[in-house]
């Protein structure tokens, strides 16, 4: 199955790379789109502190995926003396998290931007309440809303995960519209059922139901069982 993953500029961007390593893990082909927003979350949080060895950072950035790097020819940050070193927090970005086989796209004539190229299922995970509003109005002035879109009117599954608390009354609105058109609403919840003991356990429900939102087999927390 082909599966877009959006990632947004809400709280918990670290999930979003989660569920699209875990997606891609089980087999299927990924695209990951992330938002200007999500790289600003992704520092300001610290994202890398959540993920623990789901990504190695790359310690040579030569063939880096990272865009716009501003470390001279060799790409390479080095110390005083020019011996080159792992790059600090200064220099991690998404891409670096996010498997290799990942294809991430970014601009509006990429491939995710039009139905023929044959993405079955999307999910935006998390989602904000700007991309939410968005989504439910229309809008289509990047690529993940793009492809948002491009789900909605060719009538395949696009899973949306709002990361918002407490939610707003539009916030509701749009989701109950958007609900009617057949998208399907999973925000980032846990439960105890599963008898989660640490936050990596309580992730892993979240990321395994929304690979159940995805008809994708996994085994990543306890089901139910009386």
């Amino acid at each position: 199955m082909k599966i877009i993953v959006g990632i947004s500029g809400a709280s918990s961007v670290h999930l979003g790379i989660r569920v699209a390593n875990e997606i891609l893990a089980a087999g299927h082909e990924v695209c990951a789109i992330i938002s200007d927003g999500a790289r600003v979350t992704f520092k300001s949080e610290k994202a890398w502190e959540y993920l623990g060895n789901s990504r190695i950072p790359k310690a040579n950035l030569e063939n880096s995926r990272i865009p716009n790097q501003n470390l001279g020819n060799s790409r390479i940050p080095k110390d005083n003396l020019g011996n080159s070193r792992i790059p600090n927090e200064n220099f991690l970005q998404i891409e670096e998290f996010l498997d290799e086989k990942i294809d991430i796209q970014s601009n509006m004539w990429d491939a995710a931007a039009s139905g023929s190229s044959g993405y079955e299922a999307m999910i935006i995970a998390p989602c904000s309440s700007n991309t939410l509003a968005k989504v439910a109005a229309g809008i289509c002035d990047n690529l993940l809303l793009r492809a948002a879109a491009v789900m909605l009117k060719e009538q395949r599954k696009l899973i949306i995960a709002p990361r918002e608390m407490p939610f707003s009354p539009l916030s509701i609105k749009h989701m109950s519209e958007l609900s009617s058109l057949g998208v399907m609403f999973a925000p980032p919840m846990i439960a105890h059922y599963s008898k989660p003991l640490s936050l990596n356990d309580a992730e892993n429900f979240i990321i395994g139901k929304w690979l159940d939102c995805l008809n994708i087999k996994n085994n990543l927390f306890k089901r139910w069982k009386i």
